[in-house]
């Protein structure tokens, strides 16, 4: 048996076991971040965060750098670092972040900067056009236990006997190795070749032998979810007549059936993937390639599980001109609502259950332009929280002109570029309504806004013209709490951020992963 594989499982039944069974522990900040955007519904929230506060801010600083491998000729692809903390390997307890250049898997000491292992993947060379920047990669959440629940056996009634731990050539992509409540949980990595690894995250080494998710050199996947044992992907760069649409497959079944959706004329502008509801709703938006209203172009799209169209939302109007977009679902009362962009400069709020009502043109709410009309879109995306007082709130990242002429409105200086569109949901008389708040200070190419305990982190991406920024903000007025000025000397492209641990996460165009945050007591 592999060594690594053994000290990988070993030590995280190990910290598993001390975690679950120590009810203080488990309470304490974790940090874990297992998707892009936290969560399947990519709200962007941070929910374990304890540190980091707007009365903390002023401790945010720069804390370290890694160059990972050599970047891509090719830059189109999203990436967003992942963290799991508190794991132990053979040097101990250990908090990762883990990140993938185009055909390397690193797993990096969150606290300190090192490089702890590294995994290369050999699928062969793409297609010209096809390749990427950047692995398709994610994490299983880990499981919650409620032990409260579990001890309410009849007296003398003995605890279910636990499954047989697996031996090596019995492991299975996506099954936990061992019996018991305390299965290894895996990291996943979806290769051009199409085929979908599981690694050991403590180690890098291979769990399981790999499966088959996508058709080979399909130029790697826009970006990938995951949700009650599914992951999903998105394609859409015409690679090798591999269809533009929507993926999934069941890690569930031992055959692990793949579905999909095609979107054929039109293409997903699903750059960080599909959002989920909790429910298993798959939502998307498609661009407007086609005028063939069967394709359903310039919509938000939502799927069920088995990946058919069940509902639609299409602008009356025609949606603005965009290159990606990243919705998010999110819970209010008694609804699930997605935020998502309207008619040109608009944002409209959307119930997940009847995106366009019975005509597919009716959202629950569409604001005034908030992105000058006719402008070109890069890359928008939603986050969205539920503060202390019960306030839900959504904000927007836009990448071209910010227009509001609400005087109510607080704005902090032109925004030329784009920026960050604070709003809070209103519910009048079972009305809805998405009220601007505050924008913030002008951004190029801003992406998707992270929430954590009262802050905003956003990433202004920059271009080559211009570097990158990282900012804190109070999320209720967008006052700047922190700015990295001049720190990053080049430009971001296509990266998210990655919020845990009072740190914040992302990667440059050279592959340069960096860390900010406040410092950690050793």
């Amino acid at each position: 048996m592999n060594k690594g594989l053994l000290i990988g499982a070993a030590a995280l039944f190990c910290v598993n076991a001390l975690l679950f069974s120590n009810p203080t522990l488990a309470q304490d900040q974790r940090g874990d971040w297992a998707v892009t955007g936290a969560d399947s519904g990519q709200t962007g929230w941070q929910k374990d965060e304890q540190g980091l506060s707007p009365e903390t801010a002023s401790s945010f600083t720069y804390l370290w750098k890694i160059k990972l491998g050599q970047p891509s000729k090719n830059p189109e692809s999203f990436s967003e670092p992942l963290l799991a903390g508190r794991l132990i390997n053979a040097q101990g307890f250990k908090d990762f972040v883990y990140w993938a250049s185009a055909d390397t898997l690193y797993g990096v000491d969150s606290a300190l900067g090192n490089l702890i292992w590294k995994k290369q993947y050999k699928s062969g060379p793409a297609s010209s056009g096809c390749e990427v920047s950047s692995l398709g990669f994610l994490m299983e959440p880990p499981v919650v236990i409620n032990f409260n629940a579990r001890r309410k056996r009849a007296p003398g009634t003995p605890r279910p006997p636990d499954p047989p731990a697996a031996l090596p050539t019995e492991r299975r992509l996506g099954v936990a190795p061992g019996g018991g409540y305390f299965g290894l949980k895996g990291i996943y990595v979806l290769t051009p070749d199409g085929m979908l690894h599981e690694q050991v995250m403590t180690t890098g080494d291979d769990f399981a032998p790999p499966v088959k998710f996508l058709p080979p050199a399909s130029g790697g996947s826009y970006g990938m979810n995951f949700t009650n044992k599914t992951i999903y992907t998105a394609t859409g760069r015409n690679c090798n007549s591999v269809p533009n649409g929507i993926w999934a497959i069941d890690l569930s079944k031992p055959e692990y059936p793949v579905t999909k959706y095609s979107t054929e004329k039109t293409h997903t502008l699903a750059l960080t993937g599909p959002i989920v509801t909790p429910e298993g709703t798959a939502i998307f938006v498609t661009s407007p390639a086609t005028s063939d209203p069967s394709q359903h172009p310039g919509s938000v799209v939502a799927t069920d599980k088995d990946l058919k169209i069940t509902d639609w939302f299409t602008p009356a109007d025609g949606m603005a001109s965009a290159t990606s977009i990243s919705p998010v679902t999110f819970p209010f009362k008694e609804k699930q609502l997605v935020a998502a962009p309207g008619k040109d400069g608009s944002i409209v709020l959307l119930d997940a259950s009847s995106l366009g009502g019975a005509d597919h043109h009716s959202p629950l709410f569409e604001t005034t332009p908030i992105a000058k009309p006719g402008a070109k879109h890069a890359w928008d995306g939603f986050a969205s929280w539920t503060d202390k007082a019960g306030t839900t709130w959504v904000y927007a990242s836009i990448s071209t002109e910010v227009s509001l002429s609400d005087g109510s409105v607080k704005i902090s200086g032109p925004t030329p570029h784009g920026g960050v569109v604070a709003f809070k949901v209103e519910d009048n008389d079972g009305k809805l309504a998405l009220k601007p708040v505050w924008v913030s200070a002008d951004m190029v190419n801003p992406a998707p806004p992270r929430i954590a305990n009262g802050v905003v982190v956003a990433l202004s991406g920059g271009d080559a013209a211009t570097h990158a920024t990282l900012y804190v903000l109070n999320s209720a007025t967008g006052a700047e709490l922190y700015s990295s000025k001049n720190t990053v000397p080049t430009y971001t492209h296509l990266s998210g951020v990655a919020v845990g641990d009072s740190h914040a996460f992302f990667t440059d165009h050279e592959n340069v992963l960096y860390a900010f945050g406040i410092p950690l007591e050793h």
